[in-house]
C-alpha cells in the first residue's frame, strides 16, 4: 500500500508537466500561425527590426573600432628631442637620465643620424625633390635625436620643465627644435572628436530605430489580437487560462527578433569583412574588433537575438495590456 503512492504521485507529476509542456507547443504554434498569417505585416515588421538590430551593431562596432585607433594612435605620440652633432655619449647619457627619472616617460630611444636619414627617406610624404637632395648632400644634414614616449599622451606638457633642463638645452641642436608630436595629437583629437559625436549619433539612431520598430510591432501585434478577436472569445467562454490566451502573441514577438537577427547577421558580416581592408589602408583599427567578430560569431548572433527578442516581447506585452482584456 505505501509502495504505490509514491508511484502515483510521480505519474501526477509526469502527467502535469507533459500538459504543460503541450501547452507551451500549442501556443508556439499558434503563435507562428500568427507571425505567417499576414504576409505584408510581418514584413514590415521584420525589415524595420533588421535596421534597427543593424544601427545597434553598426554603432557598437565602431565604438570599439574607434576606441582600438585612439589607443593605437596614442602609443605613437612622442616627443623628440634633437641633439647636437658634437654631443658626448656621456652628455647623451645625462639627458637620457633626467628624461627616465619623470615617471610620466615609459621609454627612451635614441635615433642615430644615420638612422634619422633612413627614417626620413622611407616616409610616404617625401617629395622627389627631397630625397634627391638628401641623397646628393655631402654631409648628413640631419641630427640624432632623443625619442621619449609617455604613458598618457594627454599629459605630454608635464614633459616642459624637463626640455627646460639647463643639461637638455645644452645639449639640443641650435637649429632644430625639439617639439612634441603635434601631428600625431592632432589626429587623436580629429578622431576622438569623430568617435564621440558618432557614439551619440549612434545611440540617438538605436534609440529611434527601437522606439519605431516597437511600434511597427505594437501595430503589428494589435492586428494579430483584433483578427483572432473571435477566437479568443471562445477560448475565454471555455475557460482557457490568461497565459495560454497571451502566450502566442509574445511568442511572435520573439519570432520577429529571432528572424532580424539571423538577417542581421547574414547582412552585417559580409559588409565588416569586405570593408575592413579598406579602412585598414588608412590606419584604422579594425583588426581587433574583425578578429573579435571572426572568433565568436554565434555569441554576436545570440546577442542580436537577445536584443532582437527583448524589442519584441516589449511590444507584444504593450499590445497585449492595451488591447487583448483576458
Amino acid at each position: 500500500m505505501s509502495q504505490g503512492k509514491p508511484s502515483a504521485t510521480n505519474s501526477l507529476g509526469n502527467t502535469r508537466t507533459r500538459r504543460q509542456w503541450l501547452t507551451f507547443m500549442r501556443m508556439c504554434r499558434y503563435g507562428i500561425n500568427n507571425f505567417s498569417r499576414n504576409a505584408w505585416l510581418t514584413t514590415a515588421a521584420t525589415v524595420v527590426m533588421v535596421v534597427t538590430l543593424l544601427i545597434v551593431l553598426s554603432s557598437l562596432v565602431a565604438r570599439n573600432v574607434f576606441a582600438d585607433t585612439i589607443n593605437d594612435l596614442r602609443q605613437k605620440v612622442d616627443a623628440s628631442v634633437y641633439l647636437r652633432d658634437d654631443l658626448s655619449s656621456r652628455d647623451r647619457q645625462k639627458v637620457v637620465d633626467l628624461f627616465r627619472a619623470n615617471p610620466l616617460v615609459t621609454d627612451v630611444s635614441y635615433i642615430s643620424k644615420e638612422e634619422a636619414r633612413e627614417s626620413f627617406a622611407q616616409e610616404d610624404d617625401r617629395t622627389l625633390d627631397e630625397l634627391q637632395a638628401l641623397t646628393e648632400a655631402t654631409e648628413n644634414p640631419l641630427p640624432a635625436s632623443l625619442r621619449i614616449k609617455v604613458s598618457d599622451p594627454a599629459r605630454l606638457n608635464e614633459l616642459d620643465p624637463v626640455l627646460n633642463n639647463s643639461t637638455v638645452r645644452a645639449a639640443q641642436h641650435p637649429e632644430y627644435e625639439s617639439t612634441l608630436t603635434g601631428q600625431r595629437r592632432d589626429s587623436i583629437d580629429t578622431i576622438g572628436r569623430i568617435a564621440s559625436f558618432t557614439e551619440r549619433a549612434g545611440l540617438a539612431l538605436s534609440l529611434i530605430a527601437v522606439i519605431i520598430s516597437i511600434l511597427i510591432i505594437f501595430n503589428t501585434i494589435r492586428m494579430a489580437i483584433f483578427n483572432r478577436r473571435d477566437e479568443i472569445h471562445m477560448m475565454q467562454l471555455i475557460g482557457a487560462n490568461k497565459s495560454f490566451i497571451q502566450g502566442p502573441f509574445i511568442v511572435e514577438g520573439v519570432m520577429y527578433g529571432v528572424l532580424a537577427a539571423i538577417i542581421t547577421t547574414l547582412i552585417a558580416y559580409p559588409i565588416i569583412l569586405t570593408q575592413a581592408d579598406k579602412l585598414a589602408q588608412y590606419e584604422v583599427m579594425v583588426q581587433p574588433t574583425l578578429a573579435f567578430l571572426k572568433s565568436y560569431p554565434l555569441l554576436i548572433l545570440l546577442g542580436l537575438i537577445l536584443v532582437g527578442s527583448l524589442i519584441g516581447i516589449i511590444s507584444s506585452f504593450l499590445a497585449i495590456r492595451r488591447y487583448l482584456r483576458v
